[in-house]
């Protein structure tokens, strides 16, 4: 009889080990899933901020073509927006700033929380309306 109840004290001795092994594997879970989580949420801020800049840069390109086309373009100055896939992107061109002959052209890229922003100097021959790109960069 005294043999039968040594290992009933040992199986209830056993219940707590168990139960703080499961509880260790519990949090070693949740603390994994959580680790992946912010991996996930940075490499898709950094997917955002790429895809910001390089909508703005085609904002750019888009200015730069439509100056080509119209040696004139913009009047006076102008503000204009287009959508390129998940991006909205805000061209403002400024004519005849830094120089006579030179246009500003700034770009800023929205995609859902990132932003990003480039600015372009070309300069235009007024004469036979060639068009070369004196900086490009982002600010």
């Amino acid at each position: 009889m005294k043999l039968f109840q040594n290992n009933k004290k040992r199986g209830i001795a056993l219940l707590p080990a168990v139960l703080m092994i499961g509880i260790i594997v519990v949090e070693l879970g949740i603390a994994l899933a959580f680790v992946i989580y912010l991996s996930n949420l940075s490499s898709y801020g950094t997917r955002l901020s790429q895809e910001a800049l390089y909508a703005a840069r085609a904002g750019i390109n888009d200015a730069i073509l439509r100056t080509i086309r119209d040696k004139d373009f913009p009047t006076v100055g102008s503000t204009y927006t287009i959508t390129i896939g998940r991006a909205s992107v805000e061209v403002t061109i400024n004519k005849n700033q830094p120089d006579t002959s030179q246009n500003t052209i700034a770009a800023i890229a929205t995609v859902l929380t990132r932003k990003k922003s480039m600015q372009a100097i070309i300069s235009i021959n007024s004469i036979t309306g060639e068009i070369s790109i004196v900086s490009f960069e982002e600010i």
